[in-house]
């Protein structure tokens, strides 16, 4: 495709005074630029891709959209076009360069701070249980088909990336694509003139306050995804959650509700949770069913429900997602289950923020009520260095209220030292339940030295990672594999 087609195709209102070319490739990273390959020069939080311009242009790219102010310098350079938003240019060029994919698959989003990756891959799991093929794109894994699984960088990777993978799996024969939609996608981006069929909303609780600052904010970029919905699309959203009314306002498509408590379309009753797994009732068209899964804990109760509504609608039977459901096995780092040789029993979930922390304890505590056998909730966690530090104090309030011990270790401490991480979240004790050890190796093994029948041992917050970042480096750790290791210390 030529580049002046592909600049009519986008709507892209600017002249082009460069040599017109056959366009190779879409890059914003220069080092991938190459011969006859379009450079998109964003600003960034620490990098402004301005200053490689030049290198771009010597790499062999045909052309360069940048910005006006911070490139203005290269506005008689015939190769560059300036615009006021590199990056929603560059949603609108890879769009039109690669067909624009999301119209030919479709699309579901799930937005939320937590439970994106579990409803991801319950919707796909049901998806397939119905016959459809469904590619995923998340945390973990991003799938085009069968065969290709990538390993994730981005919960929801950047505009040429996204419409890339869009159109394998198009290319691929996918039906639908099932994707978590990020709170920094929506606002740079990333995911603008992506068209969704079903839009999913979890719940909102503080999170990435170092880029949105305030609730409001992040409540108003979350809300993007369900404000550019189409009217024959549908928005599923938490009725239960403080913002889960509030973020269908001026939606135009059709908006369905699940709750525990509130009132919905889909409301769970009876719930009965147990170590081994879950069940619970709920109405569909007047009939009742009974919904019974291998997961567990209340906030699982959530992701059930709105996959079920996400899913209904494609006109798979109920049964069909019934079966699927109590096939489904939890993912990798979400409420994983070790049995440890002296009747404890750790669990490995990706809980890094206050509220899913708080849902992992209370999951955790439900089961002990459940069991009766006097077992303690015993919670190891950290909180992530170079992120959000409002949330520090409230995640160690949280911890040591709600747990009966609670060890204070290392997240991903970053460029930051451990050391003082874990003083901030002391900030927020108020009981001497506790102690810390910034090893997370040795916090590990501590958990699971003082342990004993019928505890359960709560690993929170990397999940399904298998690495530790420290001081810029990343090296091996798998929380999983640490409990292995030290499981014959439970005696």
């Amino acid at each position: 495709m030529k580049f002046s087609e592909l600049l009519n195709i986008a709507e892209i209102k600017r002249s082009f005074a460069g040599e017109d070319f056959t366009v190779k490739g879409l890059s914003f990273d220069s080092r991938n630029i190459k011969e006859k390959y379009v450079f998109f020069a964003v600003v960034g939080a620490k990098i402004d891709g301005s200053k490689f311009i030049d290198q771009a242009i010597e790499s062999g790219a045909g052309a360069v959209i940048a910005d006006e102010k911070s490139a203005k310098d290269f506005k008689n350079n015939p190769k560059v076009i300036l615009v006021d938003n590199v990056r929603k240019v560059m949603a609108e060029l890879s769009c039109a360069y690669y067909g624009n994919p999301s119209t030919k698959i479709k699309v579901i989003g799930v937005t939320g701070t937590n439970g994106k990756t579990t409803i991801t891959y319950i919707i796909k799991r049901i998806l397939e249980e119905a016959g459809f093929k469904a590619g995923l794109i998340g945390t973990i894994d991003y799938i085009t088909d069968s065969k290709a699984v990538n390993t994730s960088r981005l919960t929801t990777p950047d505009s040429i990336e996204l419409n890339e993978y869009l159109s394998k799996m198009v290319k691929n024969g996918m039906d639908f694509c099932v994707m978590e939609v990020s709170s920094i996608a929506l606002v740079n981006y990333r995911v603008h003139t992506i068209k969704y069929d079903t839009a999913v909303f979890t719940n909102l609780t503080s999170e990435h306050m170092d880029l949105h600052e305030n609730m409001d904010n992040y409540m108003k970029a979350k809300k993007v995804l369900f404000d550019t919905l189409h009217e024959n699309s549908l928005a599923v959203s938490n009725s239960d959650d403080d913002y889960g009314i509030r973020m269908l306002t001026e939606c135009k498509a059709s908006r369905k509700l699940y709750s525990i408590d509130n009132y919905s379309n889909l409301q769970a009753k009876n719930i009965d949770l147990s170590l081994e797994g879950m069940s619970f009732d709920i109405e569909l068209n007047g009939a009742a069913y009974r919904v019974k899964s291998s997961l567990t804990g209340r906030f699982n109760v959530y992701n059930l429900l709105a996959s079920i509504l996400a899913t209904i609608r494609y006109g798979i039977d109920i049964q069909t997602i019934l079966t699927a459901i109590e096939k489904f096995e939890a993912v990798k780092g979400r409420f994983n289950r070790i049995s440890l040789p002296n009747g404890a029993c750790a669990i490995i979930d990706y809980s890094h923020t206050s509220d899913s922390l708080k849902n992992a304890i209370e999951a955790a505590l439900d089961i002990k009520k459940h069991e009766n056998d006097g077992g303690r909730v015993i919670t190891l966690f950290g909180c992530g260095g170079d992120k959000d530090r409002t949330k520090r104090p409230v995640m160690g309030t949280i911890a040591t209220e709600l747990s009966d011990y609670v060890i204070i270790t290392s997240d991903n401490p970053r460029s930051e030292k451990p050391e003082d991480i874990i003083e901030d979240i002391k900030k927020g004790i108020g009981k001497n339940n506790y102690e810390s050890e910034p090893n997370r190796d040795i916090a590990i093994k501590k958990a699971i030295e003082i342990s004993r029948k019928g505890d359960i041992i709560l690993i929170c917050g990397k999940g399904h990672e298998t690495y530790q970042e420290i001081k810029g480096v990343k090296s091996h750790f798998d929380d999983a594999e640490e409990v292995i290791k030290y499981q014959p210390l439970a005696k």
